[in-house]
């Protein structure tokens, strides 16, 4: 199968995944906020907030690991491929070890002063934090398997199991909003054992067809020169990564901190919605990947950077076709998803999916240096640029200042900065043309983010006694209607649309 056909084929497959993962969400996270309440809502946020990020971190070594797997199936060398697969589980068994410590040592700083816990339910916050232990630790462990799946761009298997696991999710929201004892307890092992299961399932699966996950390689294919490599590798990503993730949680915990559980609510359900249209265009930069590695690997560097153009400008197309008209009627998608929306939630929906749309203008161009592997320096400055936000946020809320500076903070350092960042490494190491990326990446995406905001507000300033008054959901639909021929015609390229009608056709 050609490239490009694999690409549209694992592409599918991840979209239907996401689909049924809109759908359902929209299902779990409403029955939860009912099921729980805003403020244990809040709370699981808050102390489960180091599950997703450690779970990010997770993600960030699968992909090191996926990395090397492509790097070398893109030279050809099957024995490497073994090799990099067990000492891969080697280095996830040593940080799920160091992970175990450091999470159990960090609690007891947690739960002595640094989070706001309602009075009374201090044990079902350490009950919620034990069981994040267990989740992250074990997930670890099955990371490379992950890392597996997606080098060989098996993205049926991923999105079958993905979509059981979501419907899994739905079951354990559905069966807390009937159960007798602490339903936040219930929770947290309900979702502590579904993930046991379901990556005990893809080690099964991965071990059974892959050559290299058959298991009693380990002893025999350790090589200190590739622990050292993928180490060294994984370190840098690592602490870019992890920087990352404290600053994403020290939002959280700034915001419990100074505003409480209700604040942690609303950023609970903001970081959902972001995280959900996110997935829209994550899907297809996780089926370009493979392909962008592969031709760094096999010395064709003008393809590698067309692959990344391509992957910044759809990653923001694809984004922002969803989530622009969504930002502009945001308070009355909430009112019908949540029926209650708790406070600040619409503000911080809309300012997450500000710094979203300004991440997805450079999030691929992270791929492209890890491709080329020299990533030591990017990765230090990235993770200055990582840290500055919890700086300034806590400057900021120290002196009173409303509870939105913290993601305004994070637009600022984190999104702008952090793109900056990556288009002087791009440039640096492999030759990124600003010129081309200006006007491949960013005027596109500037003409279809300002002619949808220009239509709205002239629409506002309309003398409404001429018009019909029109619900802010067909004013929606209208919207994702204008961005059809929109995107097909300022946002894409002639070859780009023939290739798109062409795929339609067939």
């Amino acid at each position: 199968m050609s490239n490009s056909k694999r690409v549209i084929k694992n592409t599918i497959f991840l979209y239907i995944r996401m689909v049924v993962s809109i759908l359902v969400n929209v299902f779990t996270t409403n029955i939860l906020l009912r099921a729980l309440g805003a403020s244990d809502y809040g709370l699981y946020n808050v102390v489960g907030g180091a599950v997703a990020m450690l779970n990010f971190l997770s993600a960030s070594m699968s992909s090191v690991t996926q990395r090397f797997l492509n790097y070398a199936e893109g030279a050809g060398d099957e024995v490497k491929i073994i090799k990099i697969f067990n000492n891969a589980k080697v280095i996830h068994y040593a940080i799920a070890l160091f992970t175990a410590v450091f999470l159990i040592g960090a609690g007891f700083a947690f739960f002595n002063g640094i989070l706001n816990i309602p009075v009374g339910r201090e044990f079902p916050a350490m009950i919620v934090y034990a069981c994040l232990i267990f989740s992250i630790v074990f997930s670890i462990t099955i990371t490379p398997y992950d890392a597996v799946l997606n080098a060989h761009e098996n993205m049926l298997y991923y999105s079958i199991l993905g979509i059981v696991d979501l419907i899994a999710k739905l079951l354990i929201a559905v069966a807390i909003m009937y159960a007798d004892i602490d339903r936040l307890i219930l929770y947290a092992v309900l979702m502590a054992a579904e993930s046991w299961l379901f990556r005990l399932v893809t080690k099964h699966y991965c071990t059974k067809h892959y050559t290299e996950c058959k298991p009693g390689l380990i002893s025999k294919n350790i090589d200190r020169k590739i622990i050292k490599e993928m180490s060294s590798f994984a370190g840098w990503n690592t602490l870019n990564i992890t920087t990352g993730m404290l600053s994403l949680y020290g939002m959280n915990i700034i915001l419990n901190h100074f505003y409480g559980t209700m604040a942690n609510a609303a950023m609970g359900i903001a970081t959902q919605v972001t995280g959900v249209l996110m997935g829209v265009s994550g899907n297809m930069l996780k089926a370009l990947t493979p392909m962008l590695v592969k031709s760094e690997a096999s010395q064709q560097r003008t393809k590698m950077l067309d692959i990344s153009y391509i992957g910044c400008k759809y990653s923001y197309l694809l984004f922002s076709f969803f989530c622009i008209p969504i930002f502009i009627v945001m308070p009355t998608v909430l009112e019908l998803w949540l029926g209650e929306v708790p406070e600040w939630t619409s503000l911080f929906c809309r300012l997450m999916i500000i710094s979203t749309l300004v991440e997805q203008l450079f999030v691929f161009l992270y791929q492209t240096i890890n491709a080329h592997g020299n990533i030591r320096n990017y990765n230090i400055t990235r993770s200055v640029t990582n840290i500055l936000p919890i700086i300034s946020t806590v400057i900021c809320c120290s002196y009173g200042m409303p509870a939105y500076w913290v993601i305004i903070n994070w637009i600022i350092f984190k999104a702008v900065a952090g793109g900056v960042v990556n288009l002087y490494y791009c440039n640096k190491n492999v030759g990124l043309e600003l010129s081309r990326f200006i006007s491949k990446v960013i005027f596109p995406a500037f003409v279809v983010t300002i002619i949808p905001i220009v239509l709205y507000k002239i629409y506002n300033i309309i003398d409404t006694e001429l018009l019909i008054e029109v619900h802010d959901i067909v004013v929606l639909f209208s919207l994702f209607a204008i961005n059809i021929p929109l995107y097909l015609y300022l946002g894409m390229e002639q070859i780009e649309r023939e290739r798109i009608f062409k795929l339609i056709k067939r």
